[in-house]
């Protein structure tokens, strides 16, 4: 008796209320389970399906994912029936094992997995953004499978057009297709595909060029000398963004999460929510004055916009908070430029640009600059100065050239 059905890991998902599928082969009453790529929470899970609907209609992707279960159950009849007629052994393992040993040639078989260690990892931010991408490569192509070596020239090409079709930069375009190189760079680490397989080898990624908006030091002085109600939203907002760039840019993710205890005898030691790695600054004139008016609030947190109040140990909820928080502060920076008369867009992010292509100016040694930054290599502070720096030309040929 051979018998195929799907059913529910008993378990869930780590951190969620979903169930992974699971594919059960029933082989004379031996039975065999192999997880399928995609979970779902029990309501939407029809077990006694007619049809094989078994995710309900209830669900967005219930058409993809009964589709996906569709063509696996149909591959393992497949291979069923391929072991009876060449007359070989016949058992729910070696239909498991012969279901597995291709299922690693499958992209998105091995981009799940990849993006669920993410996710285990805590890694929450490079899990949202290679989700994105999966996500989008999965809307594109329309299928519940798509091997390797489908994805060539031809493929980048017209997966390109398409992000294009959807109003996308192409910085982003860029950043999309780099993600999809990184999948192929970690398949070949793990030696599911050769080298040979990969079509970046000879695919030439576009980069676009960012707008990056720099503010020069007499509109951070605008900012700085708006007339503004004490203790409102406008305030805290210029406070966090004058705070940000006489520190070296810090980032808004580490400006939300400081703490009191992060002041340390005239400095600022902290750990970096994006690198995990510690970073000090001596803490100058202007940022202990900005401190000052944050003194005695109660609060752990320097800046009003995380409070003690809620519980922050669960990485995506931290990350989703850190997320809604800067999407508000951006809102008020727009508000902020346009009162001070700054025809720039201004965001949390300008902040670091400004510092970094001010000391640029001011400093001819970029490895400083980029300790300073707290950046992972010369090579990102390098990305953030101008493309054509003129002043640093002119004095390149000043100092050679003396007619």
């Amino acid at each position: 008796m051979v018998s195929f059905n799907i059913e529910l890991n008993s378990d869930p998902v780590r951190n969620s209320k979903e169930h992974t599928l699971m594919l059960r082969i029933t082989i004379k009453r031996k039975h065999a389970r192999i997880g399928l790529m995609y979970s779902v929470e029990p309501g939407d899970f029809n077990k006694n399906a007619k049809n094989r609907k078994y995710i309900r209609s209830s669900h967005p992707k219930h058409k993809s994912i009964n589709d996906y279960i569709e063509n696996k159950i149909s591959r393992a009849k497949s291979i069923t029936a391929d072991l009876e007629k060449n007359g070989k052994l016949v058992t729910a393992q070696v239909v498991k094992s012969l279901m597995i040993e291709p299922a690693s040639h499958d992209f998105l078989v091995f981009a799940d997995a990849y993006i669920a260690d993410l996710k285990v990892n805590n890694n929450i931010g490079t899990y949202k953004k290679y989700t994105a991408v999966l996500n989008s490569i999965k809307g594109f192509h329309e299928s519940p499978t798509l091997l390797f070596e489908e994805i060539d020239n031809s493929f980048l090409n017209k997966y390109q057009s398409q992000l294009k079709k959807e109003g996308k930069e192409q910085t982003t375009i860029h950043g999309y297709l780099s993600k999809l190189r990184s999948f192929f760079n970690k398949a070949i680490e793990a030696g599911i595909i050769e080298q040979n397989a990969n079509p970046f080898a000879k695919y030439k990624l576009k980069l676009g060029r960012p707008n990056k908006d720099r503010l020069n030091i007499k509109e951070i002085v605008l900012i700085e000398e708006l007339n503004l109600t004490k203790e409102s939203i406008l305030d805290h907002v210029r406070n966090v963004f004058l705070f940000s760039f006489y520190n070296a840019g810090i980032r808004i993710s580490d400006i939300l999460l400081l703490k009191w205890d992060s002041v340390q005898d005239g400095r600022l030691v902290y750990i970096m929510y994006k690198t995990k790695k510690t970073h000090s600054l001596k803490l100058k004139e202007k940022p202990l004055a900005i401190l000052d008016k944050y003194k005695g609030t109660g609060e752990s947190f320097i800046f009003p916009f995380l409070s003690d109040r809620y519980d922050y140990s669960d990485p995506m909820f931290l990350h989703n908070q850190i997320g809604s928080k800067t999407a508000l502060i951006n809102k008020y920076l727009k508000e902020l430029g346009k009162l001070a008369g700054i025809n720039k867009k201004i965001t949390t992010h300008t902040a670091r640009h400004s510092f970094a292509d001010i000391a640029r100016q001011k400093t001819d040694n970029i490895y400083n600059l980029s300790k300073t930054i707290g950046h992972s290599s010369i090579k990102v502070t390098e990305a953030y100065l101008p493309s054509f720096d003129e002043n640093a030309v002119d004095d390149t040929l000043d100092s050679v050239i003396k007619i």
